[in-house]
This record gives C-alpha cells, sequence and structure tokens, in this order.
C-alpha cells in the first residue's frame, strides 16, 4: 500500500500494460509534456524520455530504450521488481488468510 492505502500492485500492473500496449513511436510522435522543463526552461531534465524508455524496453527495443533515456537501466528493473515483490506479498496474504479460515 502507498499513498492513502491505494494499492501499488493493480497501479504498477497497469503501467506495464500501458509500456506493453502503446508503442514508443506513438510516444515520440506526442508533445513534450515534460513539468520541470517546463517551469524551469530547461531543455531537458533527467527523466525527460522517461516514459518512451520504458516503452521501448517493454517492447524489447533495449537499445532504443537507451538512447531515449540512460535512467531505463535502473527504472525498469525496478519497476519489476516492485511488481514481484507486490506480488509476492500478495500471494502470501492470501495463503495466511486461507490459513486462518
Amino acid at each position: 500500500m502507498f499513498a492513502r492505502g491505494i494499492p501499488r500492485l493493480p497501479l504498477l500492473l497497469a503501467a506495464v500494460a500501458a509500456f506493453c500496449l502503446i508503442p514508443p513511436a506513438v510516444l515520440a510522435r506526442g508533445p513534450h509534456l515534460c513539468l520541470w522543463s517546463w517551469l524551469f526552461h530547461l531543455p531537458a531534465c533527467p527523466a525527460c524520455g522517461s516514459t518512451r524508455a520504458l516503452a521501448a524496453f517493454f517492447h524489447g527495443q533495449f537499445g532504443r530504450a537507451f538512447t531515449f533515456n540512460r535512467n531505463v537501466i535502473a527504472t525498469a528493473p525496478v519497476l519489476l521488481a516492485l511488481i514481484a515483490l507486490d506480488g509476492l506479498r500478495f500471494v502470501r496474504q492470501v495463503f495466511a488468510a486461507r490459513r486462518a479460515a
């Protein structure tokens, strides 16, 4: 759970599903929506391109993901690790509830 009890696992799964369904080329054609570069008039922030990078990563385009944003080397594995940990926690809770019943 995070952010006032919102379950993280469904949100992470939805994000990965979106990254898997939306082709990186579609995201690359979209508008530049970086809040930080807009607020501070920066050409790019360290997170710019992360959405496109994650979409490319989950489409198996690892080289292209790296060119969109090098942070994908860390963010994609961390995202997958969080999903795995939350999924394991969920399975444990289900088994614990069945044993208690």
